[in-house]
């Protein structure tokens, strides 16, 4: 009778608790309706544009969209956390590691799973300390790529990527050790990865090192800075001529924050997974209007460098900068939202992990480069009786762009439709539109693209909301490849009008 009761009791407590999604967090379920462009069909655009249809992926994007996340925000995914944390046999010490797979949908229905910065880790916490404080060591055995430098995921840099994709299959693994004290901290830590040696042609392997540190210099002034270097191989194009030519990259990270009311945030993107039931991480919670005005101000920067090969003198290499800059502006005032946006990157910034472009060569000397700038402005209004968002934002671009003394795409022996220089514009890392030669009377060069979106954001509940975007992009860079009078493809340009839409159904949990 008794063994009944507790069990009955034990029913009880398991009803009274917290709902728990087990070990799966951060869910995204998206089930997508869009057109990235109503105003062209299929095969009249490139990248080709679809009618509209069920699903979307960074295509229906903007520059603007998705600064602090490597996600486009259209994926179904989830993250699988194995979580344990337990006090060590030692005074002060504690325990815990992290088995984190992330769960990927694919659209052709098959899965993706991969590893996603799991660790171990070890926290002291000496007498007196305050509950945040401490001195921990982290292992990632398998990737550290959320262990990076920067702040604003879009211009972070030390991941894996860092020695470039040649190094992904082995795995980029690391180790971070942390001092953190009530109003600073400081990090030192290390990341190896293997790579293969086209001159001896087997794997070797290449370190990188990493430190960091920050001062809440107020309550309301946060001062980080960070810093790296990273081996990342050899040249091989000049190993296949028997020269060994190292390339090497370092560079440094700072941000000033200034925030009232709102503490200092980070992309979800950077953070380790947790799963501790004792300590309940709501990823998506509602968004809350407390009343009153918070707002908070960043400026982040970076300079890099790294060794490429010199086109313009046989054998050797020199070393390349690279520069990004970004401000970000967030205020709320009771339900109203505002936000501004700049970001200025410089053309090998945005190709430092390829390295450069073609791969591992510098731009030959005489190449007009141009860097990517834009500003984004966007505002918001919640309505509280109807759980709706509706919103707007603006968005002037000036995109990167380079236009060489000499051809850099072809080959020593170019087809007809891309000989000679042209103007390359330089959307992201290896994504380009090559401009026609001539544009009137003169040479064609990389153009302002303007876009508007409006938004709305209907919650149903506090997982599941409906999202609906409808924008409109004018973009004179657009082109895609045709067939003139002798049949040689050359370039041309496609109309300058885009106007797309996304309807969303999104659970996050």
């Amino acid at each position: 009778m008794k063994t009944l009761q507790t069990l009955a009791l034990m029913g009880l407590t398991a009803l009274s608790a917290p709902a728990w999604a087990g070990d799966f967090v951060d869910t995204r379920l998206s089930f997508v309706f869009a057109d990235d462009n109503v105003l062209a069909g299929a095969g009249e655009t490139t990248p080709n544009s679809p009618n509209a249809r069920f699903g979307a992926g960074n295509q229906n994007t903007q520059f603007y969209d998705n600064f602090n996340t490597k996600f486009s925000g259209f994926e179904s995914l989830s993250n699988i956390v194995l979580y344990k944390r337990m006090p060590a046999f030692f005074e002060g010490l504690t325990t815990e590691a992290a088995l984190t797979l992330l769960v990927l949908e694919r659209p052709s229905g098959g899965v993706d799973i991969l590893d996603n910065s799991s660790y171990v880790r070890l926290n002291y916490q000496p007498p007196g300390w305050g509950e945040k404080e401490g001195l921990s060591l982290t292992g990632f055995p398998v990737s550290a790529d959320r262990f990076r430098l920067g702040y604003a995921y879009r211009i972070s840099w030390g991941g894996s990527p860092i020695f470039t994709n040649r190094a992904a299959a082995a795995g980029v693994p690391g180790a971070k050790l942390q001092l953190t004290r009530d109003r600073w901290y400081a990090y030192l830590g290390g990341k190896t990865a293997l790579v293969l040696n086209d001159l001896v042609l087997e794997q070797e392997t290449l370190y990188g090192v990493m430190g960091g540190a920050g001062w809440d210099i107020l309550e309301t002034l946060r001062v980080e800075a960070g810093g790296g270097f990273f081996q990342k191989g050899i040249v091989p194009g000049l190993a296949n001529q028997g020269i060994e030519a190292s390339v090497n990259a370092a560079g440094v990270s700072g941000q000033v924050v200034y925030h009232v009311g709102v503490p200092v945030g980070t992309s979800i993107d950077f953070r380790l997974y947790k799963n501790d039931p004792e300590i309940y991480q709501r990823f998506f919670a509602p968004e809350q209007y407390p009343g009153g005005l918070s707002y908070s101000v960043s400026l982040e920067g970076s300079y890099l460098t790294q060794t490429l090969q010199d086109p313009d003198t046989f054998g050797a290499t020199k070393p390349q900068g690279a520069t990004a800059l970004a401000l970000q502006a967030r205020a709320k005032y009771d339900l109203l939202r505002f936000n501004v946006l700049a970001l200025f990157r410089s053309l090998s910034f945005i190709q430092f992990d390829v390295p450069g472009f073609p791969p591992f060569q510098d731009f030959p000397t005489g190449t007009e480069l141009k860097p990517e700038m834009f500003v984004a402005v966007g505002a918001d209004y919640h309505l509280p009786n109807l759980h709706l968002t509706p919103g707007v934002i603006l968005g002037v671009q000036q995109p990167a762009s380079f236009r060489s003394p000499q051809p850099l795409i072809g080959g020593s022996n170019p087809p007809l439709g891309i000989s000679g220089t042209r103007t390359v514009v330089v959307r992201d890392a290896n994504q380009l539109s090559i401009l026609p030669s001539t544009c009137g009377s003169g040479v064609c060069e990389a153009e302002p693209i303007i876009s508007a979106k409006a938004t709305f954001r209907w919650d149903l509940s506090e997982s599941v909301a409906a999202v609906g975007e409808v924008y409109y992009t004018y973009d004179t860079n657009r082109t895609t490849f045709e067939d003139d009078v002798t049949g040689i493809a050359q370039p041309n340009f496609e109309k300058p009008h885009a106007l797309g839409f996304n309807t969303l159904l999104q659970a996050r949990f």
